[in-house]
């Protein structure tokens, strides 16, 4: 790879950071939205230190030798090695490829989020909010509350939650799932609730489900899967951010 084969990769690895930030979306299939002002100002940065590459190569005179500089010494100092070529799989998985978010197919494989053991988190209320009709949260939220809350407080509350549907490896009913991830798609965990009084829709597929916790008996942290019973279910859209 030449200097200006060089330039032109990390013109085309910045152009991949831009289109997925700037032109579109789908970055949030990948990482957090808070990462995009950076993921902007890293193609920037790219697209512009490529250019420069490919302008000063352009200009250079062509094949000068050197003084003192044998031509059959057997290697050119500009060059970098054959494994760089390797930085263009980037490009062609983001401008070919194009991955989508994690799934079904992930949620199924992985394991659960693992029962909390203390309070709830300082980003989840501590109380259940008052609503005259369902009460809106996030599947992180409602598995939260139902692994911590000793008081049952959403013990007969009509919830509405959304996320996707997941098939049950067990064969008992489905799962509404969502991924939670920390900084990108690789740390993703599952929160999920089992659904059994409801028909199995499509893999995949977004859904918003009114209904009610089903409180089990004993300690609640001993639950592996937290049930709901379903009232209503509406399809929606695949969200622009899919991970909560």
């Amino acid at each position: 790879m030449n200097r200006l084969a060089q330039g032109m990769v990390m013109v085309l690895l910045g152009a991949a950071a831009l289109s997925v930030t700037v032109a579109s979306q789908d970055y949030l299939n990948y990482v957090r939205g808070e990462f995009r002002p950076f993921l902007i100002a890293a193609g920037a940065v790219l697209v512009l230190l490529g250019l420069v590459a490919v302008v000063a190569e352009l200009r250079s005179p062509e094949d000068e030798a050197e003084p003192g500089h044998d031509p059959a010494h057997g290697h050119d100092h500009g060059r970098a090695p054959v494994v760089a070529w390797l930085l263009l799989l980037p490009v062609v998985v983001i401008f070919v490829v194009a991955p989508p978010a994690l799934g079904a197919y992930t949620a199924a494989a992985a394991d659960p989020a693992a029962a909390v053991e203390r309070a709830l988190p300082d980003d989840v209320p501590a109380d259940t909010p008052d609503a005259d009709g369902p009460v809106e949260m996030s599947l992180r939220e409602f598995v939260v509350r139902a692994w911590t809350d000793e008081e049952r407080s959403m013990a007969g509350r009509e919830i509405r939650l959304t996320g996707f549907a997941v098939p049950n490896p067990d064969g008992e009913g489905w799962y509404l799932a969502r991924l939670q991830i920390a900084c990108c798609a690789a740390d993703a965990i599952v929160n999920r609730v089992l659904i059994v009084n409801q028909e199995e829709p499509p893999a995949d597929s977004w859904w918003t489900v009114t209904g009610r916790w089903v409180e089990p008996e004993g300690d609640i942290r001993r639950v592996r899967d937290h049930r709901f019973e379903v009232t209503e279910m509406v399809p929606v859209d695949h969200p622009p951010d899919p991970y909560e």
